[in-house]
């Protein structure tokens, strides 16, 4: 067996948990790179390698056939990010559906006319009032953590956040829900339906 890695494919076949520990040290920094390029989410390239290694270890004996290990494995972050990224456009486009059905099921208005008025009005927000609510909603941080990232009170982050959903309720004279903020900012200034 030939393989670019200093590795004894052998031993790693064999169970030798040594040798899976600098097969992992060895490229885990450069997989995860790669993945991160691919589904441009850090958290999610380190659980596609760290799945990419449990499998290996559980299927170790499948490794007989590999000639290239290094190259194996590359490719199998490859597809592991194209079969993710697949699976989120489905998630995505099944969002988007359940939200524009709650639009539409909350009134006749157009839900793509609705959306961009949000947006509109977000942009009406001071910017570290639309900056709490977009770490709040779009990056689910808590409110502990949004006041220790901008260095504001726990205090200050529930006033912005109260104040957003107060002026986006007197300006659309309806409440406005989590998912449909979530909506607008997250596709803000972008097409939001695929007519």
């Amino acid at each position: 067996m030939t393989s670019k890695v200093p590795i004894n494919q052998d031993r790693l076949i064999n169970g030798d948990e040594k040798e899976f520990k600098s097969l992992f040290d060895l490229l885990y920094v450069g997989m995860v790179q790669q993945a991160t390029f691919y589904t441009n989410d850090f958290a999610v390239a380190e659980d596609v390698v760290q799945e990419i290694f449990v499998r290996l270890w559980e299927k170790r004996g499948e490794l007989k056939s590999v000639q290239n290990l290094e190259g194996y494995l590359l490719l199998s972050v490859k597809n592991r990010c194209l079969n993710y990224l697949e699976h989120q456009q489905v998630v995505d486009k099944y969002k988007q559906y359940c939200l524009l059905q709650e639009i539409q099921d909350d009134d006749d208005e157009d839900p793509e006319q609705f959306i961009e008025d949000i947006g509109k009005l977000l942009d009406k927000l001071p910017e570290k009032r639309k900056m709490v609510l977009e770490l709040c909603v779009i990056e689910s941080k808590s409110y502990a953590e949004i006041a220790d990232l901008l260095g504001i009170s726990l205090n200050t982050v529930k006033d912005h956040v109260k104040k957003a959903y107060a002026f986006l309720r007197e300006e659309l004279r309806r409440e406005v829900s989590f998912p449909v903020l979530f909506f607008a900012l997250y596709f803000k200034g972008k097409v939001y339906l695929n007519k």
